[in-house]
């Protein structure tokens, strides 16, 4: 069984200044995720209107806790609100890891 997690977010400001910090930190994010015991994958997609969806999937409910109360994403997930003006998470549990097209 595998637990699949996906957030959207969208920025508050589009400057320059906004989107390079959400970005630097998003990529900090990503890589963490992608080296966490009990990721089965990490991947982040662009969208028009300031808008970035993550996904990622972990083997079990108990190894997302870690990657959530470590850095970097730590502190970043208290940056939301200051970065963004939307912010949407949803996770379900899955037979395997693959996400449909």
């Amino acid at each position: 069984m595998a637990i699949i997690v996906v957030a959207r977010l969208r920025l508050r400001d589009p400057s320059l200044l906004v989107l390079d910090e959400f970005f630097t930190r998003a990529v900090a994010v990503l890589e963490q995720a992608q080296k966490s015991d009990g990721t089965l994958g990490a991947d982040a997609l662009a969208e028009a209107h300031d808008v970035w969806w993550d996904v990622t999937a972990w083997q079990s409910r108990a190894q997302i806790e870690p990657f959530l109360n470590t850095e970097p994403h730590l502190s970043t997930r208290g940056l939301v609100d200051h970065l963004c003006d939307e912010e949407s998470f949803v996770e379900w549990e899955q037979d395997g890891a693959e996400l449909s097209d």
